[in-house]
């Protein structure tokens, strides 16, 4: 797992500050599990980079924690 940037801004549609964490596909259940049970109230919001950004962050997105509303209007333009 390689950690990224952390914005202290609102990036893109995310609405609240976020940190990047990139892993494979093949961590994928490993990564999810230790999210799921250390985000300590952290509201976590998983999708993958296949290329179609509007499907990455609405139907192929996972959600922990309270789902925060996302501004699509750069991904739909």
């Amino acid at each position: 797992m390689q950690m990224g940037r952390v914005h202290q801004k609102l990036v893109g549609p995310h609405p609240d500050w976020s940190c990047q964490l990139a892993f494979g596909h093949e961590q994928l259940a490993d990564v999810t599990l230790w999210l799921a049970l250390n985000r300590d109230g952290l509201v976590v919001f998983l999708h993958p980079l296949t290329g179609d950004e509007l499907r990455d962050h609405t139907d192929h997105a996972i959600w922990m924690g309270a789902v925060r509303p996302l501004d699509l209007s750069a991904l739909t333009g």
